[in-house]
């Protein structure tokens, strides 16, 4: 394909974006309704003091919903790596939240722009925040790593871009519609939407109509994952 102006490569995002939302028509509504009540969540979350670690934490809260939503729309055009690399910051968003609630005067690293005072790293965080067991840990930690190929240079960046022909391999550039890459997306996405959910679900007042909603599509959110999660033990199995 010959392409001399940017605006042929937004018109196949767009098309890429039409067979998202007709061939994958459920996953893209669970993912655009669950962003729907994390944008409402935030219209309704309360903060229980003025302090600068609940300034920070209603930060990270905001942040992570705009990769997410990001993540999406990116996503259902055919950004499948692009969107992936978002997850990263989310993580690591989502690890500050938890280092905050125990670390609270740590909160003056997030609000001072000089180096000098900057943010500890994600694996620092990760070692001092509270976790239920060693396996939570140790899963933290590979999660981060996988997160980490879609963020540097490694060679899952590369080998999805490359095609074979008659002549040898070429380079793809631009974007298609991939059901495949388009739902391990949606895994990820799902996984961190809920997560956020859960956090937020903390700063709403008891006995608000959220917390009903927010069980609800936090569950079809967990039967979606497990679902993939088999789909994906029946193609591992059928491989051996």
């Amino acid at each position: 394909m010959c392409i001399e102006h940017l605006n042929e490569l937004e018109s196949e995002a767009c098309e890429v974006f039409r067979l998202t939302s007709s061939k994958s028509s459920d996953t893209v509504d669970l993912l655009q309704r669950a962003l729907s009540l994390y944008a409402h969540g935030m219209s309704l979350q309360q903060a229980y003091d003025n302090t600068d670690a609940t300034l920070v934490r209603m930060g990270l809260i905001s942040q992570n919903f705009n990769s997410l939503k990001t993540a999406v729309d990116i996503a259902c055009r055919g950004y499948y790596l692009q969107s992936i690399g978002l997850l990263r910051n989310v993580y690591e968003n989502w690890l500050a939240f938890w280092y905050l609630s125990k670390y609270p005067t740590e909160a003056k690293r997030w609000l001072d722009p000089t180096w000098d005072n900057h943010p500890p790293k994600a694996e620092t965080m990760k070692n001092k925040i509270d976790h239920p067991s060693k396996s939570m840990k140790l899963k933290l930690g590979q999660l981060h790593a996988e997160l980490c190929r879609f963020n540097h240079s490694y060679p899952i960046t590369i080998l999805n871009l490359l095609s074979a022909r008659e002549d040898g391999r070429t380079v793809h550039f631009g974007v298609t519609y991939d059901r495949k890459l388009f739902g391990a997306c949606a895994y990820a996405i799902s996984t961190w939407v809920g997560n956020m959910l859960e956090v937020l679900s903390l700063w709403i007042p008891k006995g608000n109509d959220w917390h009903e909603q927010n069980c609800k599509t936090v569950g079809e959110l967990l039967s979606f994952i497990d679902s993939s999660n088999i789909g994906q033990e029946a193609v591992s199995n059928s491989d051996d």
